[in-house]
């Protein structure tokens, strides 16, 4: 993953039409790209037991300056969910113990 800057306008577009990440935070459809081309984290579920996939993804510093949109407070640790319909969410990881309970 390089530092340069990243475009979140074409993620924000994603979120704001029908389907696999609708209504989300324009961060889903970028880590669901990431995830894609390799550069994902630590895989949570086995498939096989589980009606969704998870994995745990740390940002990296350019990554958060660009979705935090001023929010000091924007964690720097997402849980990147598929669930068993084909959505795909970000979760921060007490939302995703309160999703798998």
């Amino acid at each position: 993953m390089t530092t340069t800057e990243i475009n979140i306008s074409k993620y924000i577009k994603q979120t704001q039409s029908n389907g696999k990440f609708e209504n989300e935070k324009p961060l889903t459809p970028y880590l669901w790209e990431r995830s894609l081309d390799g550069d994902h984290g630590d895989i949570l579920t086995d498939g096989e037991h589980d009606h969704h996939y998870a994995e745990r993804i740390e940002l990296y510093c350019h990554e958060w300056e660009a979705f935090n949109q001023g929010n000091q407070d924007f964690p720097m640790t997402w849980i990147l969910v598929e669930n068993d319909q084909g959505f795909v969410m970000t979760m921060e990881e007490d939302q995703y113990q309160s999703y798998i309970s």
